[in-house]
C-alpha cells in the first residue's frame, strides 16, 4: 500500500478533520528512516481506520514547507495531528512495542469506542436485514478513511445492487485489488444481471429463461427473498442457463447481503444442496 503524500490538503489537512493522521517525515538516504518505515507501515495496515499514515519524503522540495511548519530538524520524525491539533510526536526509529505504546497514549480514546460501536451496530443491522442502516454505517466508516481497501469493499457490497456505477468506481480505486477477487466478480455478476433484467442480453431457449430474468428483476427491486427463491429454482432446473448464471447470482446475492442477513441464513443451505 502506498502511503506517500500526494496532496497535503487532501491527505493531511482534510483527512485529519475526521481521522487522526500520523505523519512520517523521511528520506531515502536516511538509514533509520528505512528501519522505521516498514514497522510503522505494518501498524498502519492493521489500524482498521483508527488512524491514517501519511509519509512525507523530504527529498521532494514541495514538502519542505510542511517540514518547516512542523519544525522538523532531524529525521525520521513522526507527528500525529487531529482536527487541527498536534496530539503527539517522536523522533528516531523506535521499536514496534514503543510505537504501539505511543499510539495508545495519544490516539483519541473515543474513536476506538465509536468504531467498536459502529461494528456492533453494523453486524446487528445485517442480522436484522436493515440495509438502510448497514449502508449508513458502512458509509460513515468509509468517510473516516477513504484509502482503506476493506472499507471500500464493504461499502461497495452494501450499496449494491442499485448503485452499481458507484460500486464499480469503489472497486476500481482499490490499491490491492488482488485481495478482493470474489467481490470484483460480484460486481461483474450484478452488472451482467442488470443487462439480463433490461433484456440487453438474449438468453438461450429454456423453459426457465423468463423465471431467471424475473429473478434478476426482483433482485434490483430489492425483493431479495423472492429473488433468491427464483434463482435457486432455476439453478435446480437448468444450471447451464446463462453459463451457470443462477449459481453466480446466488453467490453475488449472499455476498452483498452478508452471511448473517435473514435471506442468506434462509437460503444458503438450499443453495448448497441445489449444487449437488
Amino acid at each position: 500500500m502506498n502511503y506517500e503524500v500526494t496532496d497535503i490538503k487532501t491527505d493531511i489537512i482534510d483527512a485529519s478533520q475526521h481521522t487522526p493522521v500520523v505523519i512520517d517525515f523521511w528520506a531515502e538516504w536516511c538509514g533509520p528512516c528505512r528501519v522505521l518505515g516498514p514497522v510503522i507501515e505494518s501498524l498502519a495496515s492493521k489500524a482498521k481506520g483508527r488512524w491514517k499514515l501519511v509519509k512525507v519524503d523530504l527529498e521532494n522540495p514541495q514538502n519542505q514547507q510542511l517540514a518547516a511548519q512542523f519544525q522538523i530538524r532531524s529525521i525520521p520524525a513522526v507527528r500525529m495531528i487531529y482536527q487541527g491539533k498536534l496530539l503527539g510526536e517522536f523522533n528516531g526509529a523506535l521499536p514496534e512495542a514503543q510505537i504501539k505504546q505511543w499510539l495508545d497514549a495519544h490516539l483519541p480514546k473515543s474513536d476506538n469506542t465509536n468504531d467498536d460501536d459502529d461494528e456492533d451496530q453494523f453486524l446487528a443491522a445485517i442480522e436484522s436485514g436493515d440495509r438502510n442502516k448497514s449502508r449508513k454505517i458502512a458509509l460513515k466508516q468509509f468517510n473516516k478513511d477513504r484509502e482503506n481497501d476493506k472499507l471500500m469493499v464493504v461499502l461497495a457490497m452494501q450499496i449494491l445492487p442499485d448503485k452499481l456505477s458507484e460500486a464499480e468506481k469503489l472497486m476500481e480505486s482499490l490499491q490491492e485489488p488482488e485481495r478482493f477477487t470474489i467481490e470484483k466478480d460480484v460486481v461483474q455478476t450484478i452488472k451482467h444481471l442488470w443487462s439480463v433484467k433490461d433484456r440487453e442480453i438474449e438468453l438461450p431457449e429454456s423453459d426457465y429463461a423468463h423465471r431467471y430474468r424475473e429473478a434478476a428483476n426482483k433482485l434490483f427491486k430489492e425483493q431479495f427473498d423472492d429473488s433468491a427463491e427464483e434463482f435457486i429454482q432455476v439453478l435446480m432446473a437448468d444450471r447451464s442457463l446463462d453459463d451457470d448464471g443462477a449459481r453466480k447470482a446466488c453467490v453475488a446475492l449472499f455476498r452483498i447481503l452478508g452471511d448473517k442477513h435473514p435471506v442468506s441464513q434462509k437460503y444458503r443451505r438450499r443453495f448448497s444442496m441445489a449444487l449437488y
